[in-house]
């Protein structure tokens, strides 16, 4: 499944016959900071790494773009305590 990053609504979704069923919220939290305040997966994909994906994703679009991110969320909290290897990233 492809992941869609929307910048000017900052989230990133995933989709399945035009329904988003996965989904990452930021919002900017100053200069060269973005917050992750929100993560969503379906009930039915639960358990699939959906939200893994997003987070990676995040990651991957806050070092583009030399961001730091404050994992707020309690997904995202838990995921960049799991995840050492994407400390660089974090405030």
């Amino acid at each position: 499944m492809e992941i869609l990053h929307n910048e000017s609504e900052k989230i990133f979704s995933i989709e399945k016959d035009g329904l988003v069923i996965a989904e990452l919220t930021y919002v900017y939290g100053g200069e060269g900071k973005i917050a992750i305040n929100h993560t969503y997966v379906e009930p039915e994909y639960r358990g699939d790494g959906l939200a893994q994906e997003l987070a990676i994703e995040s990651v991957k679009y806050a070092r583009e773009n030399n961001y730091k991110i404050i994992p707020v969320c309690s997904f995202a909290v838990t995921f960049f305590r799991r995840h050492e290897e994407y400390a660089d990233v974090l405030l």
